[in-house]
């Protein structure tokens, strides 16, 4: 049994290696030929399984948890409610733009970007709001629990860029340093690490290294 399983573990990483090969190979081809074709090809597959697989999750999360919750009355069950409303709302204004039924000042509209991006902007309102509260109370539990030079250095931080947007204060420019400089360094240095982490990933992948490769003895 253990044998039969890493030879079909063997097949599928030999399977899964050469597919990333021919479409890293036709990526690179610039005569669209054979191999531009083929990873084209690939590509297009691997777009319509991804959208197979969100309409089949979406359609599980909606109907076999949500559903079956609302319908038993289950703890959580009015979360369910906004959420399969949400949902069937959603469809329907998308539908009704397709189908182009608005009438009066919504003739011609499309209405589905404009509620995105208000409910979006709604939502990250609210959360930008609770940051400073979240803020606040880190530092309180940071100070409370030890005091460190990190600790201190992250409370001021904290003090001067909450500080810095209040419209009587003086400390705009200090804000913005913290902001362009330190704030960005590490911004830009999690997205390095990220990089190199795809990268990392993506090299074990092709060379048939990752764990998803190796079967696992069962007790």
């Amino acid at each position: 049994m253990r044998k039969q399983r890493a030879r079909s573990g063997s097949l599928v990483a030999a399977l899964i290696s050469g597919l990333a090969l021919i479409t890293i190979l036709g990526l690179l081809d610039q005569n669209e030929g054979v191999l531009a074709a083929t990873a084209d090809g690939l590509l297009q597959l691997v777009a319509v399984t991804a959208a197979l697989a969100l309409l089949i999750g979406v359609f599980n999360l909606l109907v076999s948890i949500h559903l079956r919750r609302l319908l038993g009355l289950r703890r959580g069950w009015l979360y369910s409610l906004f959420t399969l409303l949400a949902a069937v709302g959603v469809v329907l204004v998308y539908v009704l733009d397709e189908n182009e039924s608005w009438s009066g000042d919504l003739k011609g509209e499309t209405l589905s970007p404009r509620l995105f991006q208000v409910l979006q902007i709604t939502l990250e309102s609210a959360l930008a709001g609770l940051i400073l509260f979240f803020l606040v109370y880190a530092a309180y539990r940071l100070l409370r629990s030890r005091v460190t030079w990190s600790n201190l250095l992250f409370v001021i931080t904290v003090l001067v860029v909450l500080l810095g947007w209040l419209p009587s204060s003086n400390g705009a420019g200090l804000r913005d340093w913290v902001l362009q400089v330190p704030a960005t360094a590490g911004a830009r240095g999690l997205l390095i690490g990220v990089g190199l982490g795809t990268v990392v990933v993506g090299i074990r992948i092709l060379t048939a290294q990752d764990r998803i490769y190796k079967s696992t003895p069962r007790n």
